[in-house]
C-alpha cells in the first residue's frame, strides 16, 4: 500500500516536473518572442527616426546651399545698385558743374559786355 502510494507520488512528481519543464520552455520561448517583437518595434521606431533625421540633414544642406546662393545674388544686386547710385551721383555732379560753368560764362560775358559798352562811350571831358 505504501509502495503503491510512493510509486503514484513519484509518477505525479515526474509528471509535474515534465509539465514544469514544458511550461518553462514555453514561457522562455514566449519571452524570447515578446523580446524579439519589442526589439523589432523599437528598431522600427529608431529606423524611422533615423530616416527622418537623414531627410532633415539633406534638407538642411539644401537650405544652406540656397542661403549661400541667395547671399551671393544679393551681393551682386547690392554692387549693381551701388554702381547705379554712383553713376547717378556723377551725373548730378556733372550737371552741377555744367550749371556752374554756365553761370561763370554768363558772368564773364556780362563783364565783357560792360567793358565793351564803357569803351564805346565817349570819355567825359576832363576838368582841369
Amino acid at each position: 500500500m505504501f509502495n503503491g502510494l510512493l510509486k503514484e507520488h513519484e509518477e505525479k512528481q515526474a509528471a509535474l516536473r515534465e509539465e514544469n519543464d514544458r511550461l518553462g520552455k514555453a514561457a522562455t520561448a514566449s519571452i524570447a518572442k515578446l523580446t524579439d517583437t519589442l526589439v523589432d518595434q523599437l528598431n522600427s521606431g529608431v529606423s524611422e527616426a533615423f530616416e527622418v533625421q537623414k531627410e532633415i540633414e539633406t534638407q538642411s544642406r539644401a537650405l544652406q546651399t540656397e542661403a549661400v546662393r541667395f547671399s551671393q545674388q544679393t551681393d551682386k544686386w547690392m554692387k549693381s545698385v551701388q554702381t547705379y547710385d554712383t553713376a547717378v551721383k556723377e551725373i548730378g555732379d556733372f550737371e552741377n558743374w555744367m550749371k556752374t560753368m554756365e553761370w561763370d560764362m554768363q558772368t564773364v560775358a556780362t563783364a565783357l559786355e560792360n567793358v565793351a559798352s564803357h569803351r564805346a562811350q565817349p570819355a567825359p571831358p576832363q576838368r582841369s
